[in-house]
């Protein structure tokens, strides 16, 4: 049998709930903030992967956005406009290369910690990590290439 939730979860999985009920769009991080009053965003983002967890709600995440169905009744909070994938459920190949750790420090070191620290997050390794971050970046440059009508070389993926 699972815990009873706490009063943050309790909070925020109810703001879920209303939002599922009248159709609105899936509250942001900031506003799941705000309901639960903690100090970081991050901490709304750990609640809403332990309701995951527990099968209460499911999350379809984009890129910018995301939508919530709640599972007990079967209702999701309104459709997103913006379906562009988030990054981290495309696959991006086996090897891809990426700037050392190293090479980050020596550049900026402050950014080499955020990495290090988010790849900790993830529980990923820090080169798995950054393979991904070059592989997301290569993708959305992609994506604004095809927008404003340029087109890629075959098999490089160069604009020209």
């Amino acid at each position: 049998m699972n815990a009873p939730l706490s009063l943050w979860e309790r909070r925020i999985f109810a703001t879920i709930v209303v939002a599922a009920e009248v159709g609105r769009l899936a509250p942001t991080a900031d506003e799941l903030q705000a309901v639960c009053g903690c100090n970081s965003v991050s901490t709304t983002v750990n609640i809403v992967h332990r309701l995951e967890r527990r099968g209460l709600i499911w999350v379809e995440r984009y890129q910018r956005s995301r939508r919530m169905f709640v599972i007990a009744t079967g209702k999701a909070t309104a459709p997103v406009s913006n379906k562009t994938p988030h990054w981290r459920t495309q696959s991006r190949p086996k090897s891809v290369p990426a700037l050392s750790l190293q090479h980050v420090r020596q550049r900026q070191p402050d950014l080499a910690a955020e990495i290090i620290r988010a790849a900790h997050r993830e529980g990923m390794r820090i080169d798995d990590f950054i393979a991904d971050l070059v592989w997301s970046g290569w993708q959305q440059r992609i994506a604004a290439a095809e927008v404003r009508g340029e087109f890629r070389d075959e098999g490089r993926g160069e604009s020209g």
